[in-house]
């Protein structure tokens, strides 16, 4: 049994796929959109595995519940947890039947008071996800961006797709626009190197842990960390600079590890 988790807005063409791909002899290969049958919480945090360990008996240390496992545990109910992350911390996706979708975050709330857990929205995982160097499928990248350029060649299985090419022109790369102070930046604004325009905005947001205006460009792949640029922001030139991928990467070892 394999469980494929997508995007809620390409469940559609993910799923038309997948049907493209069987044959008419694939008797024993049965292919079911289950969306409405799970609900999903994800809890991510420093304390991620003591707010859990306090609602399941089951052994979810480090040894126990290695990163990018998945397994059933039982937290009042039966819940399918999956060790991964897109904040760039350590802590589990929970997948539950939706009747019990409420009790089950009910039980974390209360286990997660005393470490002050607080629930956080969708700006609050773009915010921590920038940080950390991922992408957002739709805005970073999409059917006409080379994944090598997007940084996610190692993805790829170059004896499968030798007609993507390796060698790219452009990169998405990770800037800083301005200071420490906020700015009014949406994706779209033009990104100009020496008076020209190199690219526009994808994603961007305000990042809180390490107190920068971050946005994702693509731009000329010989402009790496350090290179610098400017943004139009509402017809005023800021200063930018690239940036390495991950901005914050203190944290690898405890998403992976905790």
């Amino acid at each position: 049994h394999f469980r494929v988790v997508t995007g809620a807005g390409y469940v559609n063409s993910d799923l038309g796929w997948l049907r493209l791909q069987m044959r008419g002899d694939d008797r024993e290969v049965q292919l079911r959109e289950s969306s409405d049958d799970l609900s999903v919480i994800g809890m991510w945090g420093p304390h991620a595995r003591q707010v859990l360990e306090r609602v399941t008996g089951d052994d979810v240390s480090d040894n126990g519940f290695p990163f990018m496992h998945a397994r059933d545990i039982d937290v009042g109910v039966r819940v399918l947890a999956q060790r991964v992350t897109y904040v760039g911390e350590l802590g589990w996706e929970l997948y539950v039947e939706p009747p019990w979708a409420g009790q089950v975050w009910d039980r974390l709330m209360d286990a997660g008071r005393e470490f002050d857990m607080t629930p956080g929205g969708y700006r609050v995982l773009d915010s921590l996800r920038m940080e950390k160097g991922y992408r957002y499928y739709g805005t970073d990248m999409g059917l006409l961006d080379n994944p090598f350029e997007v940084g996610l060649g190692f993805a790829v299985d170059r004896d499968k797709w030798r007609s993507i090419p390796r060698e790219v022109t452009r990169r998405l790369r990770t800037i800083a626009v301005g200071d420490e102070e906020y700015l009014p930046i949406y994706g779209g604004e033009a990104v100009l190197v020496n008076g020209r325009v190199a690219g526009r905005l994808r994603s961007c947001a305000y990042g809180f842990t390490v107190k920068k205006n971050l946005a994702y460009s693509y731009l000329p792949v010989e402009m790496k960390p350090g290179a610098v640029a400017e943004v139009e922001v509402f017809g005023r030139l800021v200063p930018a600079v690239v940036l390495p991928d991950a901005v914050l990467s203190k944290l690898e070892t405890r998403q992976r590890a905790g």
